[in-house]
């Protein structure tokens, strides 16, 4: 017996005696279909990287139909009967969607890497009509409202093209190949593996229980869409899987006049369309729109996809702290759960009862050998019947709750006959506040007394844990209070509550996002300074861009994964990996002992720091997770399993030492390990007049996870003269060195190639380093190629982030706000290693644009027990301008002044930045925008709007040597580069191929742009710093220049002849047509960087959550090369920041000093919702560089450091709560730092329930 399937029209077959029980979709597509458009980073549902379209026949429909899914998340055996869409099958020039394809690659930056464009996208196209909701467009329609008609049309909605084919059969858009599998037999299906466990494909409940029958007690798992894995990891111990996602009489619904049954296995998405139909054409089923909104916050649409209701609720059956949506939802509006246990009942008809129970029933039932086949909602009368439902997230959406909540209240006039009142994220067990449901029977709704002493019962049952990385307790409470008072707000009748507070009953909205762009091109110099898509958005639209783990398997080739210790402070006595060994797949465990040179990854010649950092630690653990060996299988997935199968013991002791995994915690409890850097701070010049006005404070600024799309990955082939190295380092030469230096062997055995990374931010600097050197000592021992690729728990585990940073300043100042005297300490995180300092930066770009003679800036360091922090874009600038840049908002607090006029009394008298500023200040026209937003918050009682603008001063140095190498070819002229910058997203290829084809006067069309490697580009520099493209265009100029040095001669003597002809010509005279430079850094000179943000922001007090409404960014960029990609450099750049600032959180265990926020599943970078929804760049109009490369000025890293200016307009809306509050002269508000999260501006607030009033 075998799965059959085609993916993307040929037929692929899957058995038990070649493909595995555990292989995913995503597995089986690179690895046995060999198409690596189709990616994988999170391994759960997180990153968007992997989805894919299937189309298939509905089981109850009967209907073609298509979705995306995960295909990291779908198994390769629930593919039977089914048809796979990858992005390569929408390649073709002969169809129609390459149109759609290019319209992409034209409107995207793409300024990150790795993410092909795929068939979540594709699904929009295919013809079904669910995807045609508005709930489908919504992740996509982004186009401003107020777009001019020449844009609109360019940007033709994708349904809405109008010359794409149709397929006569289906009436759905043509694939090009028609299915060969829609009359494919429906019988069950079952396949046994070699090592005894079973998968089971069935389509009638009957068929469940027969297998139920004959498994006895081996473990096993009901799949309807796995999406389950993507929360809770799946257990190794199952036995049985048994997919239901084709059961006709589990996917089905039934609509009577007073109740609406549904499927156990119908899909979010599908429950969705259901309920918006249902309550579209039954009044008393209009709860059911607030609950459609409610699932449109659950995780992504992918996942919505295919998980589906009854998957959701046994999620909350096995793990009841999970916060389930669903099951919130449901129990509040009072759903019925009917679970079938027994063959022997009729099964004539699928509605036949079972057992029923609540909701609140069901999590605690056993569910061992049961089905939940449906879920019965009732009707309620919304005229007497009042239900709301809230998910408070760290983020707009995809991601689990902080909190959920439903309330359903029946009343008559405003008397409460019944009441349910339900909240998740408090503790396992906690489902109804009994104690207010019951108080509220009988009770006047909307009266203050009424409101109070609810609450104050609310407040006393609710007794939130805390297990981390969970929100505090004192947030979740004082959360779940507000949001009933939010609901009250909400359906409370206009007259019982005054104006101020009504907007509280609402949650916050968001516009349509759109976005200008303002900038100079010279027509005289195009293509530079030409707006022109990435030269590879093409290739990544079509996913045939290749990263290093879309290299073809190789003959023999091995796969690793790091072995690590948890035992923090623990000195090694044995590695015993013989259990390890012992597992099928597994070929060699290697450790410290078996590293022939030196066992370091941070080669002494190449880094600012000279301590060692293991490779594999060989005696004592520093921090948990940190690498003792690596093991070497034949698959990713079997290496990885054996890893944690390698046993360590350690040397027993009686001491104990603290773990201190933070900088907080250093300080707090061993502040002897600050170190002081006087080398990197800076005296004050003296004191200024003598005033009374004075403040201090604190200011704590966190760690942050660079969130590359492609995570530490290297492959390495054994040659016969050394190793190629295939590794996504933003550093060639260290990787390099560190390789040879560990193997003993000469620098040029180590062969480096990279052709482009999936992201960088300064991750892949050095700390890819060790993931190359472990891969190549596995390969050069074992004489077989070994690919690396971390799973993100690992990477993040592993791999060192931002440093964090604690500040403490004292200041005086006068009456206008400039500063008389500062006296500044920070000390920064080193992590487990001081090899990369960042201080210099630190203490520069604290300076900003400010007169800084009475700034005495002390630099300080200490040693935490986490990995060794590294490099992170604008690394010590985001802290420096952060830094400085509270000063002035807390001296602003202080007088009560704006705090736009603090900074510019600061500004020294011949600054550039008066007249900036002045110009900015006209152009967002922040003065009339602050007045209006001081009047709105007046009247506004629990929604708050801030603005603030942040000034910067960026001065830009270059360091280190890169190579470039442009050579002709006479055949036809083309032209290719290389050059030792790398592509990791930021258009680095793009500008040098503008350069390229400016400076030789051809066509960009003829340029073509090749991996870096270290035989062309020996001894670069790193791309970093934001020079990466900069230095790479200097270098390809200066080589054009050499070429057409001497080409002139024979285009003088040739005036009117063509480039090809002059290329011919050449050739015939033996002219060399390779040419290379070297860009060394005296070779440009430094430079500053002018820029100013803006930000205006809402925030909802009752929750945490925020709206970004608006940003502007003036930032001076010189004479662009590539406008386009400066922008998404700014816009990413800014948007990365506002991920440091506001929701990037970090969370350690501190007594093992594990990291808990190691997942896309409680790590959340800022979302397509979370960016500005009106953002607007401005570059420096008629700005020439003449210090600069062709006149420009470098942009990747700057706009980060803005990114603060969100943190001032908190500020501003959070004074105007905390007036309101009575909480406002308390103090400046210390505790917001980086990050800001939705958590800690609730606290921040002061808000406490009894201000939770009516009237």
């Amino acid at each position: 017996m075998e799965a059959l399937f085609t993916i993307n029209g040929k037929q692929y077959i899957a058995k038990p005696s070649t493909i595995p029980i555990e292989t995913t979709l995503n597995d089986f597509i690179r690895k046995h279909a060999k198409l690596t458009g189709n990616k994988f980073m999170c391994l759960e549902g997180g990153c968007g990287a992997c989805i894919v379209m299937l189309k298939g026949v509905h089981p109850v429909t009967k209907q073609n139909t298509s979705w995306a899914v995960n295909s990291c998340l779908q198994n390769i055996y629930s593919c039977h009967g089914l048809d796979i869409i990858t992005v390569e099958g929408i390649e073709s020039k002969k169809m129609a969607c390459i149109k759609i394809q290019k319209r992409l690659a034209d409107f995207m930056e793409l300024n990150v890497d790795f993410v092909s464009w795929d068939g979540h996208e594709y699904v929009f196209i295919d013809g079904s009509e669910k995807w045609k909701s508005d709930n489908g467009r919504n992740a996509f329609k982004s186009l401003a409202i107020d777009a001019d008609k020449k844009l609109l049309d360019a940007c033709k909605d994708i349904e809405d093209l109008s010359d794409i084919k149709m397929c006569p059969k289906s009436g759905n858009i043509c694939s090009g190949k028609c299915s060969s599998l829609l009359n494919i037999e429906k019988n069950p299906m079952s396949f046994t593996f070699d090592d005894e466990r079973e998968f089971h494909k069935v389509y009638t409940i009957n068929e469940i229980f027969k297998i139920f029958e004959t498994i006895g007690e081996k473990p096993y798992i009901l799949i309807g869409g796995n999406t389950a894995h993507g929360v809770y990891r799946r257990s190794t111990d199952l036995k049985v899987f048994v997919d239901i996602s084709s059961v006709e009489e589990l996917k089905t619904y039934k609509v009577t006049e007073n109740s609406l049954e549904v499927g156990g296995a119908v899909t979010l998405t599908e429950a969705m369309e259901i309920f918006t139909k249902v309550a579209n054409e039954n009044k008393n089923f209009q709860y059911l729109h607030e609950i459609v909104k409610h699932f449109d916050l659950i995780a992504n649409v992918p996942v919505r996809n295919n998980g589906t209701l009854a998957g959701n609720l046994m999620i909350k059956n096995a793990h009841n702290e999970f916060p389930s949506d669903i099951f919130i939802c449901f129990e509040a509006i009072g759903a019925v759960i009917s679970i079938q246990s027994s063959t022997k009942s009729s099964w004539s008809s699928y509605f036949n009862k079972g057992i029923e129970i609540s909701p609140k029933d069901f999590i605690f039932t056993d569910m061992n050998k049961k089905v939940l086949t449906k879920i019965t909602l009732p009707a309620i009368d919304p005229v007497i019947f009042f239900y709301r439902s809230y998910k408070i997230m760290p983020r707009a959406q995809n991601a689990h709750a902080y909190v959920n909540a439903a309330f359903l209240v029946q009343l008559n006039d405003s008397k409460v006959i019944s009441a349910k009142i339900c909240f998740g994220g408090i503790d396992p067990k906690f489902v109804h506040a009994t104690n207010t449901e019951t108080f509220l029977i009988g009770e006047n709704l909307f009266e203050n007394s009424t409101l109070q002493r609810a609450l104050a019962i609310l407040n006393d049952e609710l007794k939130p844990d805390w297990v981390l990385p969970d929100a505090s307790p004192e947030y979740r409470k004082n959360l779940a209070l507000a949001l009933f008072y939010k609901f009250i707000l909400n359906i409370a009748p206009n007259e019982k509550v005054v104006a101020k507070f009504k907007s509280g009953g609402e949650i916050l909205k968001r516009d349509l996002s759109s976005g200008t762009q303002t900038f100079d091109t010279y027509k005289q110099n195009w293509p530079l300074t030409k707006n022109i898509s990435k030269i590879e958005a093409d290739v990544q639209c079509t996913g045939e861009a290749k990263y290093i783990n879309d290299h073809p398997p190789l003959p023999n080739e091995l796969h690793a994964a790091f072995v690590t210790a948890k035992n923090v402070h623990g000195e090694i006595l044995n590695i015993d990996a013989s259990k390890a060994l012992k597992m099928p797949g597994v070929v060699a465990f290697f450790s410290a002992k078996d590293i022939p040179g030196t066992n370091t990854f941070m080669p002494p010649k190449m880094m600012p720091g000279t301590e060692v950092e293991e490779i594999f630690a060989s005696k004592i653990i520093r921090f948990h997770h940190q690498p003792v060996g690596i093991i070497v299988a034949d698959t990713m997935e079997i290496a990885n399993q054996a890893a944690e199968f390698v046993q360590i013991s350690y040397k027993q002791t009686n001491e104990i030492k603290l773990i201190l995994p933070t900088l907080k915690d250093v300080i707090e409890n061993e502040p002897e390990r600050v170190e002081d850097f006087p080398q990197f701070s800076k005296m004050s010049e003296g004191k200024g007049i003598e005033t009374e006005l004075k403040i201090s404070g604190r200011f704590e600024l966190g760690l942050q996870y660079h969130y590359t799309m492609e995570t530490q990955s290297c492959l390495c082939i054994p040659i016969e003269d050394g190793i190629d190295v295939y590794s996504s380092t933003q550093w060639m030469d260290a990787t390099q060195m560190a390789i040879a230096d560990m193997l003993k062997l000469p620098n040029n055995a180590v062969n480096m190639n990279v052709r482009r990374l999936g992201g960088g931010y300064g991750a892949k600097i050095s700390r890819g380093n060790q993931v190359a050197c472990a891969s190549s000592l596995a390969a050069y021992l074992l004489n077989r190629p070994v690919r690396f690729v971390m799973k993100i728990e690992a990477n993040i585990s592993i791999i060192g982030k931002r440093y964090a940073c604690i500040n403490y300043y004292d200041v005086m100042f006068d009456q206008n706000g400039k500063i008389q005297e500062l006296n500044s300490a920070f000390t920064e995180d080193f992590g487990s290693s001081r090899n990369e300092p960042v201080h210099m930066g630190t203490a520069k770009f604290f300076l900003n644009c400010y007169d800084h003679k009475f700034f005495k800036v002390d630099a300080k360091a200490a040693v935490t027990d986490a990995p060794a922090n590294t490099w992170c874009r604008a690394p010590g600038t985001v802290e420096g301008i952060g830094m400085v840049e509270n000063i002035m908002d807390h001296i602003a607090y202080v007088l009560k002044k704006d705090p736009i006029d603090v900074r510019i009394a600061n500004l020294p008298s011949d600054s550039e930045m008066h007249k900036y500023l002045q110009d900015f200040l006209k152009s967002t026209d922040y003065r009339k925008r602050r007045k209006e937003i001081d009047s709105y918050n007046i009247n506004n009682r629990w929604i708050k709007r801030g603005i603030a603008i942040v000034p910067m001063k960026y001065p830009m140095e270059y360091f280190g040597t890169s190579h470039a190498l442009v050579s002709i070819y006479h055949g036809d002229g083309s032209v290719s580069v290389t050059v030792g910058g790398i592509e990791m997203g930021q258009g680095l290829n793009t500008k040098v191929a503008q350069t390229a084809a400016y400076a030789l006067g051809i066509p960009l069309e003829k340029v073509s742009v090749k991996p870096s490697n270290s035989l062309t580009a020996p001894n670069a520099i790193v791309t970093g710093g934001s020079q990466g493209s900069e230095i790479s265009c200097y270098g390809v100029k200066k080589a054009c220049e050499i070429l057409n040095d001497r080409l002139k001669p024979i285009r003088e003597k040739n005036k009117n002849t063509n480039w090809n002809e002059i290329i011919d010509k050449a050739i015939e005279e033996e002219v060399d047509l390779a040419a290379m430079y070297m860009y060394k850094s005296s070779d440009v000179k430094t430079y500053d960087i002018w820029g100013a943000s803006c930000c205006e922001l809402e925030v909802d007090i009752l929750t945490g959550n925020i709206l970004i409404k608006r940003v502007d960014i003036m930032e001076d960029v010189g004479e662009s090369i590539s406008p386009g990609i400066d922008v998404g450099q700014i816009e990413g750049g800014f948007v990365m920041g506002l991920g440091y600032w506001l929701t990037e959180n970090l969370i350690y265990d501190r007594i093992t000093g594990e990291l808990l926020t190691n997942r896309s599943w409680n790590y959340k970078p800022p979302g397509a919702k979370d960016i500005p929804i009106d953002f607007r760049i401005s570059f420096l109009s008629k700005s020439s560089n003449p210090f600069g490369v062709l006149r420009s000025k470098a942009t990747g890293e700057p706009s980060t450091a803005m990114a603060v200016v969100a943190l001032f307009a908190l500020h501003h809306a959070l004074d105007s709560a905390r007036k309101d509050a009575g909480t406002y002269e308390n103090g400046y508000q210390h505790n917001l730092g980086a990050p800001t999260t939705t958590e800690n501006i609730f606290l921040a607030a002061d808000t406490t329930y009894d201000q939770f009033l009516l009237k």
